[in-house]
């Protein structure tokens, strides 16, 4: 009686060899810097979380002592400018195009001026009616609250896409300070102020604490990579493997 059995002979050669060396290797460092960038994402996010969480504070104090400002809560003391109001082009909530209202606010007894984002409104599906965005704040000063942060940014800023539009409300699909300062002829703080959501003369507010991409897109990423590289593996071993039935 002849048993019959199979034997697995491999013959890799030295440039395929090392190209599957070099990929893999690729592969792999591609797979744990995505895991790392998950981390920092998940710190990001914890001391974001943390610095809003932290004692409502005047702004004109952290200004004062140069503290870093963003995602701290703060108190503004101060008036509205309702007659020169921008509007921010592009905004997207819950799958709707729209834009955020963003209102200059005056510094009591400061020269200074901080654009105040009072939330986000539907676009008109005719793009030539602005939505109507007038209101009366009580005359005087009055004390607003809110998180500073920085102003929105896009992906691929496009020729003019900084560019105020004529008249009031402007319209504008992203802010640039120095050509807002000239529109205004105010000077402005370098960042914004999201209005909280309990304060009034807003509009919808579900501020959330961004980072770009989520930990989670990163750490799918990196399962992505490492499955490519088991793959390659697996296929540089079915390529250069082949069995022989041996009598």
């Amino acid at each position: 009686m002849n048993l019959g059995f199979s034997v697995c002979r491999c013959r890799i050669k030295i440039i395929p060899l090392l190209a599957f060396v070099a990929m893999f290797t690729l592969l792999i460092r591609l797979g744990f810097w995505q895991l790392s960038r998950a981390e920092e994402k998940r710190e990001l996010v914890a001391n974001q979380t943390a610095r809003m969480q932290q004692e409502l504070q005047p702004i004109t104090e952290l200004l004062a002592a140069n503290n870093d400002l963003r995602y701290r809560h703060v108190i503004v003391e101060g008036h509205y400018d309702v007659e020169h109001q921008i509007l921010l082009d592009n905004q997207i909530y819950n799958s709707k195009v729209g834009y955020f209202v963003l209102t200059p606010f005056i510094f009591r007894d400061e020269n200074k001026t901080i654009l105040v984002n009072r939330g986000w409104v539907l676009m008109d599906k005719d793009r030539s009616k602005l939505p109507d965005i007038a209101f009366i704040p009580p005359a005087g000063e009055i004390a607003i609250t809110g998180v500073v942060n920085s102003f929105p940014q896009v992906g691929l800023l496009l020729k003019g896409a900084d560019e105020p539009g004529a008249g009031w409300p402007t319209v504008v699909q992203i802010i640039n300070k120095q050509k807002m300062t000239d529109k205004l002829q105010q000077p402005l703080l370098d960042f914004q102020l999201q209005l909280s959501a309990k304060q009034p003369y807003g509009y919808v507010r579900a501020w959330q604490v961004h980072t770009g991409m989520p930990p989670e897109k990163h750490t799918a990423y990196a399962f992505q990579w490492f499955v490519l590289a088991a793959t390659l593996t697996l296929l540089i071993l079915w390529i250069s493997c082949k069995t022989q039935k041996n009598d």
